[in-house]
């Protein structure tokens, strides 16, 4: 919410809507030019995250040890 108030400041909600409707066009278009790097940093990061998650839950006792996906 704080940073919401910030964005509200500086764009009205026209322009919020615009914006939101030029990234709804050109997202899937980049995904589809770029699919194969953009996979490959998602597997990353998703690696990253889940090496995290276990790490945290060795950590915890009586943590529900779940695979994050």
């Amino acid at each position: 919410m704080w940073l919401m108030t910030y964005v509200g400041a500086v764009f009205n909600g026209i322009t919020i809507l615009i914006l939101a409707d030029i990234l709804l066009f050109t997202v899937p278009l980049v995904y589809e030019k770029n699919k194969k790097q953009i996979d490959h940093y998602i597997d990353i990061a998703r690696k990253q995250i889940n090496t995290i998650v276990s790490k945290i839950q060795e950590k915890l006792p009586g943590a529900k040890r779940t695979k994050v996906e």
